[in-house]
């Protein structure tokens, strides 16, 4: 018993002192929650979660029901799927034109869930590849897909490197323990001059502004790590991307607000929207170029 609890209490000083992206010791107390601290880096501005969970209680976490519950947000189907590949499409359309007319182009996606995104890619003209941890997702994937979807994550799977035109990585990075090490994966994958998009929750929209330590995203152990545009672009430089394109965006659906009055859920749509024109938009957007 005397050992499990040092054990533990090794592992809170540790994740304490030493920031997750830039390993740096000093930090100050951002929130103070139910199961342990969101700390802000003093140096690169991310914030993290502490203690830390190890590898092992995240892999049971997410292969004991975390899709089913998920199934249920209104962030899953086809419309949601449909309109994420649009708005992508959109941005592509004005950052890499070339992209988007492409022969041959390849997609990979990074922790696809169920896959409805990457059947969207497909019909626009891509070839599709995902990976996912969960069992369950890769099931439902491969029912819809085929055998492009594969389980485990991108260090352990056999994908060829310098091979994809374009890898997405939608709300996945808030939930690593090392997500520097996920992005510089996804540098060595990127065919020459090829992009990285990656969205996450922007821990400097009003949404976390206003609602602090409630804010909705706020959910550990499901989310363990939160970026602000500064701190993303820090991160995606560490993992050698030197291009880096940082936006914030409206969310395309605003699920803490669903079950308000309709007066109250306007005025904070509406705040909502106005949110990216001053950088504080809800949800955090980088195109990241190799090149």
């Amino acid at each position: 018993m005397g050992n499990i609890y040092l054990s533990r209490i090794g592992r809170l000083l540790v994740n304490v002192l030493t920031c997750p992206i830039c390993n740096h010791s000093k930090h100050d107390s951002l929130h103070r929650l139910q199961q342990g601290d969101l700390m802000s880096c003093g140096k690169c501005q991310v914030v993290f979660f502490t203690p830390m969970p190890t590898a092992e209680e995240l892999e049971f976490f997410y292969n004991n029901g975390y899709h089913d519950n998920f199934s249920k947000s209104t962030m899953v189907g086809c419309s949601f799927a449909e309109n994420r590949y649009a708005a992508l499409e959109a941005l592509l359309k004005t950052h890499l034109p070339s992209l988007i007319d492409a022969p041959n182009k390849s997609l990979l996606d990074v922790g696809c869930g169920t896959g409805d995104f990457l059947k969207i890619a497909q019909q626009a003209g891509w070839r599709i590849s995902g990976t996912e941890l969960g069992r369950d997702a890769v099931e439902q994937a491969t029912q819809k897909l085929g055998d492009c979807v594969l389980q485990g994550d991108i260090f352990t799977l056999d994908l060829p490197a310098n091979a994809y035109s374009l890898i997405t990585s939608y709300h996945v990075i808030e939930h690593l323990l090392d997500p520097v090490k996920m992005l510089k994966q996804c540098y060595q994958l990127l065919s020459p001059e090829g992009a990285l998009f990656v969205e996450t929750p922007n821990i400097n929209s009003i949404g976390a502004r206003i609602r602090g330590s409630k804010w909705s995203h706020i959910i550990p152990p499901e989310h363990i790590i939160y970026f602000s545009p500064h701190s993303l672009k820090y991160a995606l430089h560490k993992a050698g991307f030197n291009r880096v394109l940082i936006l914030t965006s409206v969310p395309q659906t605003i699920e803490s607000i669903q079950d308000w009055p309709v007066f109250f859920k306007g005025i904070a749509s509406s705040l909502y929207h106005l949110a990216p024109k001053l950088g504080m938009g809800a949800a955090l957007q980088a195109i990241a170029f190799k090149d």
